[in-house]
């Protein structure tokens, strides 16, 4: 990960007209923004315009773009700022049962090799959590415990104040724990659980 200081050097070479720059921003964070967008929808083809319209938009204004210091975050800001508003102009993305689009994590393992018996059991005590939750509480615990971001960041993507994000994993993480009590899962299990759930769901 890039230090802050390198990323507003980078930024700077690129609001200067550096073409390379410009490239290598490209190349450090498409892939992951791609796979930001696609925990949104499971529309690849709109996931991949918009990300490509996201650095044609930055590229053509560039000269009005304000100082970065976190390129990832500011992108990660913008192409789910892009994809709502294709979201908004096109109301047959959303899903029926909320009304933004599902924040649904997928993502496959190739190589697996928990035992059988062990990750069945797990995949559905996982989809029994996950599916206990909102999407916006899938949303916040995803960004500070599988990206590490701070209350602040998160903040910056959800739009939401330092408080509220705060507030936000305390009910997610206590709507885990009240509700599979029973299950003797301790707290620090259900994140466990969690983090895997967004490699192998």
């Amino acid at each position: 990960m890039m230090k802050k200081e390198e990323d507003f050097a980078l930024w700077n070479q690129f609001l200067e007209g550096d073409e390379k720059a410009y490239l290598y921003i490209y190349k450090l964070y498409a892939q992951d923004m791609y796979s930001y967008g696609m925990l949104f929808t499971t529309n690849s083809e709109l996931v991949k315009d918009c990300l490509h319209d996201v650095f044609i938009k930055i590229h053509r204004n560039r000269k009005k773009l304000s100082q970065v210091d976190n390129i990832r975050l500011y992108l990660l800001k913008a192409m789910k700022n892009y994809l709502f508003d294709v979201f908004d102009k096109k109301k047959e993305l959303f899903h029926n049962d909320t009304i933004e689009p599902v924040f649904s994590p997928e993502y496959t393992i190739e190589d697996k090799i928990i035992r059988q018996e062990e990750l069945h059991y797990q995949s559905r005590k996982i989809r029994q959590m996950l599916e206990s939750l909102t999407p916006r509480q899938k949303e916040v615990l995803y960004y500070r415990y599988m990206k590490n971001l701070t209350y602040d960041e998160i903040g910056e993507i959800m739009q939401m104040n330092y408080q509220s994000i705060l507030n936000l994993i305390q009910r997610s993480i206590k709507k885990l724990r009240e509700t599979f009590a029973e299950s003797k899962v301790y707290l620090s299990i259900i994140i466990q659980l969690i983090l895997i759930s967004f490699l192998i769901l």
